[in-house]
């Protein structure tokens, strides 16, 4: 289990600031399509944590969609959290031109 721990610190640390928000973007959508409200939140708390609110109209946007994922989170409502979180990733993903 260590070899496979320092695989994917080794795979974190090699990502660019995008993929790595992809990447918590794929933690967030899986999280909450198995249900697992602690991690998602988690998730969500990063990509809140990495905004940059000197471009405050989107930051704040943002902020407000994670939210309120956090906020379906809490009631249950999973499905309604993966959809939003998917049409940001594929939003970040476009922007970037990655997957």
């Amino acid at each position: 289990m260590p070899e496979k721990n320092n695989y994917i610190e080794s795979e974190i640390l090699n990502l660019s600031p995008v993929e790595l928000i992809l990447k918590i973007y794929d933690i967030a959508i899986v999280s909450c399509k198995r249900k697992d409200a602690e991690k998602a939140n988690r998730a969500i708390t990063e990509l809140i944590s990495s905004l940059n609110f000197d471009y405050k109209e989107i930051s704040l946007n943002l902020f407000k969609l994670y939210h309120y994922c956090q906020y379906e989170i809490r009631r249950g409502n999973f499905d309604n959290a993966v959809e939003i979180l998917k049409e940001l990733r594929d939003a970040w993903a476009k922007a970037f031109n990655l997957k």
